[in-house]
């Protein structure tokens, strides 16, 4: 009884003491992924509007979060808009936490050799993409013509495919904006065995490197290669160092405390980091300190409600679909949402928009499981 009594005042203190993460469950990713994906479509949809702040996303620039607080100070009614458009982007960020914890809870202890490492990664990824790709050329033969799409578009579709697209400045959001990603997490799947080899020999020493060697390379390399190529930085794997070795690092721990003056200084740094460039730098990393705990409290009590649970369990496991089709699939409902200036025009057409991405990635889904089917193997 003594030691019961002691075990729960030792956890009773640790709240006391800060947040304490505990490793995640397969349902919990999942409802994780659904509210980065749903912030993500929100995003892409709602930053086409007319009187769109922008984002720090891919580079820095203080005067849009005052064009967002401006917004927001004039019409209140405005504010999915504003705040969808602005924030919204940093869903990706959770996707990337997402991939490094997940990819290393499963395969680090195993330590997979490198090139059956990145077969098992395209044989995941890769019927997912040449669906999603011949449903654009599918899509948009029927909505601007088979002439021009295969025409202006399959090459460079091609290219955003194998994700090489973030080496030429005028592919890397043509003809989908959002594949830059594909690129991206490819050269984290080609680094990330490597990462766990020297983990197994150095320890947490290499995710530290990696932490601070981002934010230099972000800092140093970055304007170089702005510069002289016209490449961003931050289309490619080392834009993003930190968050991935962030994931990581919480994947080889069961336990993790956060203390709260730490969780403090995270929203403040995050805050900063919208009118300082030195703390947007790290601003994606202290964003997830708290944003995290913050998302696992929210899910974790919609999840307990059915059809919430059931609904963020079905967006989580469209959550790839969902992201390779919404940038294809804005037009033509986003034209038309650029034509009305009223608040709630871009509200209820974005919600439109959820819906009918939502409904395609279940055909697609359809489809990959019928192909599966057909040919004895198992879908993902």
């Amino acid at each position: 009884m003594k030691s019961m009594a002691s075990e729960h005042s030792s956890i009773k203190e640790r709240k006391c003491s800060g947040y304490v993460w505990r490793g995640m469950t397969l349902d919990e990713s999942f409802y994780l992924r659904a509210v980065a994906i749903v912030m993500i479509m929100a995003h892409n949809y709602l930053h086409w509007m007319p009187g769109s702040p922008g984002e720090n996303e891919f580079g820095f620039n203080a005067d849009r979060v005052a064009l967002m607080l401006e917004g927001l100070w004039q019409n209140p009614w405005d504010a999915p808009r504003l705040l969808a458009s602005y924030f919204g982007h940093y869903g990706v960020q959770v996707f990337f936490f997402l991939s490094a914890y997940g990819l290393t809870k499963k395969y680090s202890a195993a330590s997979p050799a490198w090139w059956s490492f990145q077969t098992k990664r395209w044989k995941a990824f890769y019927p997912a993409i040449i669906l999603s790709a011949l449903g654009y050329l599918i899509y948009e033969g029927f909505r601007v013509g088979w002439g021009e799409v295969w025409h202006d578009d399959v090459l460079n579709l091609l290219r955003q495919m194998v994700g090489v697209s973030n080496f030429i400045p005028e592919n890397v959001y043509r003809p989908i904006g959002p594949w830059w990603f594909i690129g991206a997490i490819l050269q984290f799947y080609l680094v990330l065995p490597f990462v766990w080899r020297a983990l197994q020999k150095y320890g947490d020493k290499v995710l530290y490197g990696l932490l601070v060697g981002g934010w230099i390379l972000q800092c140093v390399l970055g304007h170089i290669l702005y510069a002289q190529f016209d490449l961003n930085i931050n289309h490619s794997i080392l834009g993003h160092l930190g968050v991935c070795s962030m994931g990581i690092w919480f994947a080889r721990r069961n336990e993790v405390m956060i203390p709260w003056w730490l969780l403090l200084l995270s929203v403040v740094m995050f805050i900063g980091g919208n009118f300082f460039y030195e703390l947007w730098i790290p601003s994606r990393v202290v964003l997830l300190l708290f944003l995290l705990p913050l998302l696992r409290a929210v899910c974790g009590y919609l999840g307990e409600r059915r059809w919430c649970g059931a609904a963020m369990l079905l967006l989580g496991q469209l959550s790839v679909y969902l992201f390779l089709c919404n940038g294809y699939l804005r037009r033509p409902i986003v034209e038309w949402a650029k034509q009305e200036s009223h608040w709630w025009t871009s509200t209820w057409t974005c919600i439109v928009f959820i819906m009918i991405v939502t409904a395609w990635a279940l055909m697609m889904r359809t489809f990959e499981r019928r192909i599966f089917l057909v040919l004895g193997r198992r879908p993902r």
